[in-house]
C-alpha cells in the first residue's frame, strides 16, 4: 500500500528522511499540502502531489499527518472521512520503547527516545515527540501534541486537542482539560480545566 504524508513542512521532511526507522511496509510516495506555493515541488526527494483533498483520488492509500495543530488535524480527518479505504497507521520509531500492554488507536506518531509505560491508553491522531516519557496507566486522548522531552506522570489524563510544550512535567494523577496549552518548561502539579493556557 502507498503512503502519503500530509504536511510538506519540517516535521514531514523529518518523517520522510527517517522513514526507514518506522518499519512500515507501505511505500512512501510523497506529500500533500494545501499551500499552493508548495504544490508541484519536492521535499526530501519526494513530490508534493497536491492539496490534501487530492488523497481522495487514490485507492487503498495510507496517510500520516505531519501536522502540529489539533484543529488542523481534525479538519483533515473530516475532509477525508468518506474515503472508502483510507488507512491511518500508527508510526513507532524503532528508537522508542513501548510496553506490550499499551493500547493505541490510529494515526499516532511516536518518535525516537520516547518511553510509553505499561497500561497506557493513547487514542487517535496524537504526536509524541522525541524523548518523551509517559507514565504507567496514563491516558492521552485524541488530537494531542507533545513537544520534545515531556514527562507525563502515571495515572495522568490528557483530554482531547491539547498541546504540551517542551520539557513540561506533569505530576502523577493530574487531569488536563480539553483544548489546553501548556508552555515549555512548566511543572503541572494539579488538575487544569478545559481551555487552560499556562505560561511562565
Amino acid at each position: 500500500m502507498n503512503l502519503i504524508i500530509a504536511g510538506a513542512n519540517k516535521l514531514g521532511e523529518y518523517l520522510a528522511t527517517n522513514y526507514s526507522q518506522f518499519r512500515l511496509r507501505h511505500t512512501l510516495i510523497g506529500f500533500v499540502d494545501d499551500n499552493l506555493k508548495l504544490q508541484g515541488k519536492e521535499l526530501a526527494g519526494l513530490p508534493v502531489l497536491g492539496a490534501v483533498n487530492s488523497v481522495l483520488h487514490y485507492q487503498k492509500v495510507a496517510l500520516v499527518m505531519a501536522i502540529q495543530s489539533p484543529s488542523e488535524k481534525i479538519d483533515v480527518v473530516r475532509r477525508l472521512l468518506y474515503h472508502p479505504s483510507l488507512d491511518f497507521p500508527n508510526l513507532f520509531s524503532s528508537g522508542a520503547w513501548v510496553s506490550r500492554d499499551c493500547i493505541f488507536g490510529k494515526g499516532n506518531l511516536i518518535l525516537e527516545g520516547s518511553l510509553i509505560n505499561f497500561g497506557t491508553l493513547i487514542g487517535n491522531f496524537n504526536s509524541i515527540n522525541q524523548n518523551c516519557s509517559i507514565g504507567h496507566e496514563a491516558v492521552i486522548s485524541n488530537y494531542c501534541y507533545l513537544e520534545k522531552s515531556v514527562n507525563f506522570g502515571g495515572y495522568s489524563f490528557l483530554e482531547d486537542e491539547s498541546r504540551i510544550g517542551q520539557e513540561v512535567t506533569v505530576s502523577h494523577g493530574v487531569r488536563i482539560g480539553r483544548d489546553s496549552e501548556i508552555c515549555a518548561g512548566i511543572q503541572v502539579n494539579e488538575d487544569l480545566p478545559a481551555e487552560s493556557r499556562v505560561k511562565k
